[in-house]
């Protein structure tokens, strides 16, 4: 079973999806953390974003490694631990941008293709999965949610984490962000054929997992 989850920034997507893996005991893939990683690296090595030789050549060099855990995902680049840097506000800044060219997001949909393959089934989350990563996927979903909430729940989950960020700088960010996604080239944001649409604005985690189920008739009973 290839669950893909989609939608846009603060909408519930990671959360969500790795509750469900819970539910179901399969695996679970944040995709952004990848994208996450390779902007580190792009950012730790001063890139310029228009050098194609320079990313091909940092693709070709980067190993990335994502383990799934109970609280989810831990992402090594290189043999090192950066699931908590590529949380970074710098990071935020630039994903979107990089995850926007076309030489990364090929590489990145072989390598997520190519993990779905060898763990025998996943719920993937990102902004691409039903449409482009796994199309054939058993089950898609689209979470989306009034940007008044995204931005709300995006700011709290900064404010957890110690980040000194305002929730206008926030809302700016995201609005910056969901442009960038849904009118890149390569891959941009859309609902997938097929896709079950849930609005997540007004539910809670638990609200949205058993609307899931519902629909993957999974819910004993």
């Amino acid at each position: 079973m290839n669950i893909a989850i989609d939608g846009p920034a603060g909408a519930g997507k990671s959360t969500i999806a790795r509750l469900l893996s819970r539910k179901l005991s399969i695996n679970y893939l944040d995709t952004g953390g990848m994208y996450r990683s390779i902007t580190l690296k792009i950012l730790q090595q001063n890139i310029n974003l228009s050098d194609d030789k320079a990313l091909q050549d940092l693709l070709n060099n980067t190993c990335l490694k994502v383990v799934d855990e109970e609280q989810g995902n831990r992402v090594f680049m290189d043999g090192e631990e950066v699931t908590d840097q590529i949380r970074d506000a710098e990071v935020n800044a630039w994903v979107s941008q990089v995850s926007r060219i076309k030489l990364v997001r090929e590489a990145m949909v072989k390598t997520q293709r190519e993990m779905a393959r060898t763990w025998g089934g996943v719920v993937m989350d990102g902004r691409d999965i039903g449409t482009c990563v796994l199309p054939d996927a058993s089950h898609k979903f689209y979470l989306d949610a009034s940007q008044r909430e995204r931005t709300r729940r995006r700011y709290s989950e900064l404010q957890e984490k110690g980040k000194d960020v305002s929730l206008e700088e926030v809302k700016e960010e995201m609005v910056k962000r969901d442009k960038i996604d849904q009118s890149r080239s390569v891959s941009p944001l859309r609902v997938a054929s097929g896709a079950v649409v849930i609005d997540t604005t007004d539910l809670n985690q638990e609200e949205v997992v058993e609307e899931i189920l519902k629909q993957l008739d999974q819910i004993p009973g």
